[in-house]
């Protein structure tokens, strides 16, 4: 237990709305909220706003409080203990806090609620569908994850791309919105961002859901896997008696998963990988254009991206991160495998020029104090 002032929830409710179902509660006066027109409604519980609420908790060190009358199950607590020995060791930043809400007794998994797969459009997902469509009947599209809120015509665009592609697999499709990213940049002292939080956010939605069983599908195979917000360790964690939640995809590297799904060109055509908020992708982040040189190395289109013929465009895309590193590395791994020398030429070029930077950083550190990154520091400054 803590010595600084709680992370309080605050009016939680479950109420019907023109708009749909809607639940919400308040922390340290952010809302936060879910929202579903879908017949499916969702479920009244503690355990939506504790997955919510665990991150920006732990990297304040503040315990959390549940205002009386709202519950979640002791196997949930539990899970959630668990996960926070992880993230203590993951983050040496954050601190293992108390949790004070009110048990309840165990439930069985409510039937006829479905069992869903997460689903944005994206290769992971649509790579998902494609291999483990028989253990889901239905697709959650969330709004406020990959587009902001208020994006109506571009919600509107990727909701019924989403919907053709549920329709061809025999899928119902719900759509639900949250502002639960959002809520936890805000909530946290440092504005952690999705890539920390993603596990914890995809579960409090799961767990609003209420489904038996919901997907998530992973974005890094088994041999790329460190810490980060969503991971086959931590993810089902945030699973109740009530809802059980899998990470599935590990199996595959990224370009495996493209060479699968191209198999579907009616998927390849309709799919989705950009966040920036202009148009389905906007074909120039870094992303797209990761995507765009992965479907021209295999010799596939798709009517959503422009094939990559300029490398000149990489420039856009700077390799700065050990994600963005083993992104890239696997559009190495497909360039050598279709045997094309000038693309693996460019791509093992710019590899190379991330690893000397970083061990221009370690050597900096390690033998010369800090010397080049102070300067640096003050030459921008």
């Amino acid at each position: 237990m803590t010595t600084t002032r709680p992370l309080s929830l605050q009016d939680p409710g479950l109420r019907q709305e023109s708009a749909g179902t809607i639940l919400s509660g308040h922390v340290d006066g952010v809302e936060l909220y879910f929202r579903t027109d879908s017949d499916l409604g969702l479920v009244l519980g503690a355990e939506p706003f504790l997955c919510a609420m665990l991150v920006p908790a732990m990297e304040q060190g503040r315990d959390i409080v549940v205002a009386d009358g709202l519950t979640a199950s002791a196997e949930f607590l539990a899970n959630l203990d668990r996960l926070q020995d992880i993230y203590a060791v993951w983050y040496p930043a954050f601190r293992k806090v108390a949790i004070r809400v009110e048990t309840r007794p165990g439930e069985a998994p409510a039937t006829g609620r479905g069992r869903g797969l997460f689903f944005s459009g994206g290769l992971d997902a649509c790579h998902s569908l494609q291999k483990y469509g028989s253990r889901i009947d239905t697709l959650i599209y969330v709004r406020g994850i990959d587009m902001q809120l208020d994006d109506e015509a571009l919600y509107r665009e990727c909701l019924q791309s989403n919907l053709e592609i549920a329709q061809a697999y025999d899928k119902k499709l719900v759509a639900i919105e949250s502002n639960v990213r959002f809520f936890i940049r805000k909530v946290s002292r440092s504005g952690i961002g999705w890539g920390v939080a993603q596990g914890c956010g995809l579960g409090s939605l799961a767990n609003v859901l209420g489904m038996p069983l919901t997907c998530i599908s992973s974005s890094a195979a088994y041999d790329d896997l460190g810490p980060q917000g969503s991971h086959p360790l931590t993810d089902p964690l945030c699973s109740s008696d009530r809802v059980r939640i899998d990470h599935i995809g590990c199996e595959a590297r990224r370009h495996e998963k493209l060479l699968e799904v191209a198999r579907d060109d009616f998927l390849l055509q309709r799919i989705r990988v950009c966040w920036q908020d202009q148009g389905l992708n906007c074909g120039k982040c870094e992303k797209c254009l990761r995507f765009r040189m992965a479907l021209t190395l295999a010799g596939l289109r798709s009517r959503n991206f422009e094939p990559f013929t300029d490398y000149s465009e990489l420039d856009l895309a700077p390799i700065d991160s050990p994600t963005h590193y083993l992104d890239w590395e696997d559009n190495l791994r497909l360039a050598q495998a279709m045997g094309n020398a000038t693309a693996a030429r460019e791509l093992g070029k710019r590899l190379r020029r991330y690893r000397e930077k970083q061990l221009l950083k370690q050597i900096d550190e390690l033998w010369l104090g800090g010397a080049l990154r102070k300067l640096k520091r003050k030459a921008s400054g």
